[in-house]
């Protein structure tokens, strides 16, 4: 990848192509949007083309063929912005019509913005969809949103299952089952991806096995592996463009 990463709590993005990019899956909810030409994605059904915004959910194999730049946004699935999105569709891979995202996908497509313009832009555009989502949210089952907002409330520590299904009211079998029903992740996995969160800010100041260490994984292997797993690509390639990074 070239160009431009950013990090945040629920969201991450890159503005750029991808040197290499084989077929994976990955349990974040990503939205890719093409600039200037169209995305070309192959998935296990077959080869797609588009010159709009595209979601694809969690855990869904697939590989960007495109060679030219392109905007790639991946969203956390157990925030308000990824349960939104994931309800939208129960397609594993759907055009997206939202305002926001036609929003987005304007912005990213300018070419008089500058870079710190641009960057303003997309965060002001994607804040103002997390509270959008956050007030639709709202019509749901009021135990997942109180799942959500405890997540939330509490991302910088391991929530215990125990302790997030009390809080819902709910027996631990049955928030379990709840849980992966709206996520489409396990709730195991959506503690690995906040586990995985509190190490991006430390990437580039400290070594991997270090990083490894404070957020409790057993080594590099088990937090690289987890790494991948949650976003497609390693944190090696982090540390390429580790200036970019917010949080």
């Amino acid at each position: 990848m070239t160009n431009q990463l950013n990090f945040h709590k629920d969201f991450s993005w890159f503005i750029g192509k991808f040197d290499s990019n084989t077929m994976h899956r990955h349990y974040a909810i990503q939205l890719s949007i093409p600039i200037k030409s169209d995305l070309i994605l192959n998935t296990k059904e077959g080869q797609i083309s588009t010159n709009v915004p595209i979601l694809i959910k969690s855990n869904v194999p697939h590989q960007i063929l495109s060679v030219k730049e392109h905007f790639l946004l991946l969203v956390n699935p157990i925030s308000s912005i990824g349960h939104y999105w994931n309800g939208q569709t129960t397609e594993p891979i759907q055009p997206l019509k939202e305002a926001q995202v036609i929003q987005l996908a304007e912005i990213v497509n300018d070419v008089s913005m500058t870079d710190l313009t641009k960057t303003e832009r997309i965060l002001d555009t994607l804040s103002s969809c997390q509270s959008y989502c956050d007030e639709q949210l709202n019509q749901g089952d009021n135990r997942v949103d109180k799942a959500f907002r405890f997540l939330e409330q509490n991302y910088e520590r391991v929530v215990p299952v125990a302790e997030i299904a009390a809080h819902c009211n709910l027996s631990v079998g049955r928030f379990l089952h709840l849980f992966k029903d709206e996520t489409g992740i396990t709730y195991r996995r959506a503690q690995l991806w906040l586990r995985i969160l509190k190490g991006i800010p430390l990437t580039g100041k400290y070594t991997l096995t270090e990083i490894a260490h404070l957020t409790g994984f057993s080594d590099s292997a088990h937090f690289s592996r987890t790494f991948r797993e949650n976003f497609g690509f390693s944190p090696k390639e982090i540390y390429k463009i580790s200036r970019f990074i917010q949080v």
